[in-house]
């Protein structure tokens, strides 16, 4: 049977084997040149101040299945009328300090045979009406699981106060076992 050894030479000790034992100090393994990290350009950051934000978070939890990654979302049939709130502490609201922006992660339901363009909602924060007509979502997938193609539907606050409602009305030409889902919403504040 024929042995081969790499690199290919008779002695397969040979290569492991020092031909002269040179004593090396411990303080001797740090003092070797780094030519490759000596030649590397310089890095190219920025340290612009931070910019102060606050986000209150709202999972919404009502129907398993659709979610992601919590498994759970809202969900409104055509026609319903949903409502959720904000509550800002009051040391967080000085009357004119705050802008903010209402974030909806949201998606259709996976109902392919029904057109996109029939479905639509009317969205009102504190009575103002922010959005009415078609929303920008598609059908949600992969059918029947944990949607993986949710979008984010953003919005002005006109109106910040220290007990903020949301109001979504699903408006929808459509069936009534068709829905619209919404996985979270985030009300993000910033001074201005």
């Amino acid at each position: 049977m024929d042995y081969y050894y790499y690199p290919f030479v008779s002695d397969p000790y040979a290569v492991y084997t020092p031909n002269v034992w040179q004593s090396q100090g411990a303080d001797e393994l740090y003092l070797y040149s780094m030519p490759a990290i000596e030649r590397q350009p310089q890095p190219v950051l920025s340290n612009a101040p931070a910019q102060t934000s606050i986000v209150l978070f709202k999972e919404l939890t009502g129907y398993p299945n659709y979610g992601n990654p919590s498994g759970n979302a809202d969900i409104l049939y055509t026609g319903n009328r949903g409502t959720w709130t904000f509550d800002i502490q009051p040391i967080l609201l000085i009357p004119g300090n705050l802008t903010a922006q209402l974030v909806i992660r949201g998606v259709l339901d996976d109902h392919t045979n029904v057109p996109v363009a029939n479905y639509s909602a009317r969205i009102t924060i504190n009575g103002t009406v922010v959005h009415t007509g078609r929303l920008p979502l598609v059908h949600g997938s992969p059918a029947g699981q944990r949607f993986n193609n949710w979008r984010l539907l953003t919005f002005n606050v006109p109106n910040l106060r220290r007990n903020n409602t949301v109001v979504i009305q699903n408006t929808s030409n459509t069936g009534p076992n068709d829905w619209i889902a919404f996985d979270w919403m985030e009300l993000r504040l910033q001074p201005r």
